[in-house]
Parts: structure tokens; C-alpha cells; sequence
């Protein structure tokens, strides 16, 4: 979570190399679902999500029709594969999923990594062909290596037609230091909001595949790779109003009105309040100052009340007894 975690685990990663210097993959975290697809002689046989990270879900159906991973691999393929990555909902077509719910007077999904999960679970491969899935494969498992490192393997599956994260586009990047570390990660800290999808992170690995194998793992994850969470974007502005929303199966959700306010890279007018029993656990009241806050969600949701602020005048929130329609 901050640059001290990152120059801790830097330290004992060359501690444990026994390196003066390691060079460091650095890439996006993309805030999707994670999948593994294999490939037999260059064609696409299987793709099962991460699950529980000991079971996970045959997915091969929905996968196919994922218009960023190939069905044939081109050029100098080996005869098997494993390929992981993340499947992600970009904001465009998240946007006109919930737009097309809106139309039919369906409750909206609350944000693309939950949508992009159930989409892919979906017994319809119809519906995951039409909601615009999209994916980003950046970790090769071979039984024989033909290259160095982490980086050259990017390089190499994007010659076989995967969708990897590229240099160009700055969405992966080679440091050989803990400052081109952080410059990278402030970058993106600052600009994830100008992205066409999801991320919540960056992901730093040790390069060489060598050192990788000579720190190996510990019960729980590799020693040579370490994520670097973003905080969730946060700010402050006033709560005009409580309305209720009505969801299409009589489900009522009650909907803080606010003071117009920049957030993550657009403006927020509502959030979600969730419930009553939310609603009395904050006391939040009308023309409270409160704290927004919005981590993958697309409707932001309030997470607590400036107390300092309130006015003196306030009167605690009673809750609608009747159904507003």
C-alpha cells in the first residue's frame, strides 16, 4: 500500500538472489476476471476461471466468443500452452449494458468486475458474445522457456496474436530501480481514470525467470512479484436529499441526492445508499457533509459523515413506510 512495502519486499528479494541490481517487470492490475486458457497445437481447447484458486469454472463456451483472444494461435507456437490473464468489462460496453437495463426499467449491474464475472458464467453464450468482453493475457506457462524473462514473454505471446499489455502504450513497463517503480505507479495513480477499463493496481514481478525460480513461492504467493493496491477515490460534498428507487422486481433502494462533485474522472450527483439499516449504522442525514467513495463501483456510495459539519438544525432520516410508487 505504500513505497515503504515496495522497497521492503526490493531488499529481500536481492537479499535472497544474492544480486547487487534485478530488473523488475512492472504492469497494470486489472480489476477483472482471472482465467487460464490452454492451447493444443496453436488452437484454443480450454479456459477455466481462477475460482477459489484451487477449483475453478469451465468457461470455454463464453471464452470463444471473446473477440481479443485468439481461437489459433500464428507463428512459432509450442504444441502446448497455458496462458493467464484477466477478463474485463470496459467501461464503453458496461455503460451501454446498464444504459439498455435503464430502458427497460431493470435495476443497473453495480460495477464491471461483478458483471464481467456473472457474464462469463453465463449458460448463454449468446449473451457473453453480445456484452462486449475484453482481456488482457500476460503470464505464459511452458514446461520449456525459449526466453529470459517476463518481459520478452509479453513480447513473444503478442507475436502468437494474444492480447498482451505493450510498452507503447505504457501499460507494462521494465524498471531496474525502486524510483521507476513509484514513478510508474504515481503515473498511474494520477491517470487511471483516463483508462477504457478497470484497474486497481499495479504489478511488480521480477523479470528474469532464473531469479524467479531461485525465490520460488511461499504458502500463499510467489516471493519474486508483489501487487501495489491504489486507494479507493474519495471525496467530500453535501447530501441534499434521500429518494427512493423503485428496482423492477419491487426491491426499493434509497438514493442519496448530492451536490454535484468530481470524482475518479466524472462528476457524481447520486450514490448509493444501500438500505435502512446503512442509512442508521452512518446516521446519515439531510444536508450532511459526507465522504464519498468510488472503488470499482459505478454508482459511488457514501462511506461516512463529516460530523464537524453538521448543522445544528439537523433531524436524524426516517426512513420511507411507504412504497414511493
Amino acid at each position: 500500500y505504500n513505497k515503504e512495502d515496495i522497497q521492503e519486499w526490493a531488499e529481500r528479494a536481492l537479499k535472497l538472489s544474492g544480486k547487487e541490481e534485478l530488473a523488475y517487470a512492472v504492469e497494470l492490475k486489472y480489476d477483472g476476471v482471472a482465467i487460464s486458457i490452454t492451447y493444443e497445437n496453436g488452437k484454443l481447447v480450454k479456459a477455466i476461471t481462477r475460482g477459489d484458486g484451487t477449483v475453478g469454472e469451465n468457461v470455454t463456451a463464453n471464452v470463444k466468443t471473446i473477440k481479443s483472444i485468439p481461437l489459433q494461435l500464428r507463428g512459432d507456437y509450442p504444441s502446448q500452452l497455458e496462458i493467464r490473464g484477466e477478463i474485463f468489462l470496459p467501461h464503453s460496453s458496461f455503460e451501454k449494458l446498464n444504459k439498455q437495463r435503464a430502458e427497460a426499467g431493470e435495476p443497473l449491474y453495480a460495477n464491471p468486475r461483478n458483471t464481467a464475472s456473472g457474464t462469463l458464467k453465463s449458460q448463454d453464450s449468446s449473451v457473453a458474445a453480445s456484452r462486449g468482453l475484453d482481456c488482457f493475457l500476460y503470464y505464459l506457462v511452458l514446461e520449456e522457456r525459449s526466453f529470459g524473462g517476463h518481459y520478452e514473454s509479453l513480447e513473444k505471446a503478442g507475436e502468437w496474436g494474444f492480447k498482451v499489455p505493450k510498452s507503447e502504450s505504457n501499460y507494462v513497463r521494465k524498471c531496474s530501480s525502486i524510483p521507476e517503480i513509484m514513478e510508474f505507479i504515481g503515473y498511474w495513480d494520477k491517470e487511471r481514470s483516463s483508462l477504457p477499463f478497470e484497474i486497481d493496481g499495479i504489478v511488480i514481478k521480477v523479470d528474469l525467470f532464473q531469479y524467479q525460480d531461485e525465490l520460488g513461492m511461499t504458502a500463499k504467493s510467489p516471493r519474486w512479484a508483489i501487487a501495489y493496491k491504489f486507494k479507493a477515490a474519495q471525496v467530500s460534498t453535501i447530501l441534499h436529499e434521500i429518494t427512493y428507487q423503485v428496482g423492477r422486481t419491487g426491491a426499493i433502494t434509497p438514493v442519496a441526492n448530492l451536490e454535484p462533485v468530481q470524482l475518479a474522472g466524472t462528476t457524481v450527483k447520486r450514490a448509493s445508499l444501500h438500505n435502512a439499516d446503512q442509512i442508521e449504522k452512518l446516521d446519515i442525514r439531510i444536508n450532511d457533509t459526507v465522504f464519498v467513495e468510488k472503488g470499482g463501483e459505478i454508482i459511488p456510495k457514501i462511506i461516512a459523515v463529516d460530523l464537524a459539519k453538521r448543522p445544528a438544525n439537523s433531524e436524524p432520516t426516517e426512513y420511507a413506510t411507504n412504497c414511493p410508487e
